[in-house]
Formats: structure tokens, sequence, C-alpha cells
């Protein structure tokens, strides 16, 4: 997993724990906490992976012309 993965999956999973905390708060339903604490544990671990994974840096190669 790169890490511009990793940042689009924190995203959609912030967007559903968001979404599911509204849910949760407007009608008390438990199934809505479930989905939240779901989506928050997932974002916190694609926070991680996108955090922990190095950044793509260019690597030196060096070029011989042949004559």
């Amino acid at each position: 997993m790169n890490r511009s993965v990793a940042l689009r999956a924190l995203l959609i999973f912030a967007v559903v724990a968001v979404f599911s905390a509204i849910t949760g708060v407007a009608s008390q339903v438990e199934i809505a906490e479930v989905l939240f604490l779901i989506g928050g544990s997932l974002s916190a671990v694609m926070l991680f992976f996108a955090r922990m994974t190095p950044s793509q840096s260019p690597v030196p190669v060096r070029v011989r012309h042949r004559r």
C-alpha cells in the first residue's frame, strides 16, 4: 500500500465515520455507534499506514553514453 492509497482510504473512512456519528446522534441507533467505531478505527489504521510509508525519492542512476 502506498501513501496515496492510504490517504484516500483514510478520507473515505473518515467520511463514513462522520456520517455514522451524525446518524447515531440523530436517531440513537446502536448500529450507528458501531459503524462510527469501525470507521474511526480504520481511519486510524490508514493514517498510521500513510505516516509510516516512506516517501518516494528518485534513485540516482549512473548513465553511460557509448560512442
